[in-house]
């Protein structure tokens, strides 16, 4: 409700515009104080029946805009702290994927120690096979020559005897080789 203080508040300052308003447009030293008097009573009439008549629609929408802003006010606080505690979740979680991260950097990390050392030790094993392989076929390269070295000494050495005993074989000492194969052939035969 409106008191009559308010009331004596707005006509003082209705009375004062209108004095104001009728004195610049003149611009005389004449005041018509009947048409100021009018003026005034124009205006608390016009704006006490406003008053009167939209006192309580005023009054009415002003609670329900002000229940309205309150609500919206509530509702925004509430979100507000709904969007609060989902940031939390959210860096929380963020938080949490992080050390995750981190604990899958360091299994890598170690896995990848791991599997280096492995495969030093793979490729060391590796190398001693090769190596070893490399030494037998070495050696067996080394004996093959050495066999083919022996036969061909030796092809050569029978050459060598051949034509010494083809130089020096007479009848007489064929006829003693041809003896003593007999004999040796016979002891051969007795033993079986």
């Amino acid at each position: 409700m409106i008191s009559k203080r308010n009331i004596s508040i707005i006509i003082f300052f209705l009375i004062t515009v209108a004095l104001f308003a009728s004195v610049e447009g003149e611009q005389t030293h004449h005041f018509d104080w009947s048409g100021f008097l009018g003026s005034v009573i124009n205006a608390v009439v016009l704006f006490g029946g406003l008053i009167y008549l939209l006192r309580k629609p005023i009054g009415e929408l002003l609670y329900k805009r002000t229940l309205e802003v309150k609500t919206d006010i509530i509702n925004r606080d509430k979100d507000l702290e709904n969007r609060s505690n989902q940031l939390k979740e959210l860096q929380n979680r963020i938080d949490k994927i992080e050390g995750e991260v981190q604990q899958i950097k360091d299994i890598s990390r170690k896995n990848a120690e791991h599997e280096v050392k492995r495969i030093e030790e793979l490729g060391k094993k590796e190398c001693e096979k090769i190596e070893l392989l490399t030494k037998k076929e070495i050696d067996v390269k080394i004996e093959s020559s050495i066999r083919r070295l022996k036969s061909k000494i030796a092809d050569l050495t029978v050459e060598h005897f051949r034509k010494d005993i083809i130089s020096e074989l007479n009848d007489k000492s064929h006829d003693k080789i041809i003896e003593k194969n007999i004999e040796i052939s016979g002891e051969i035969i007795e033993r079986e």
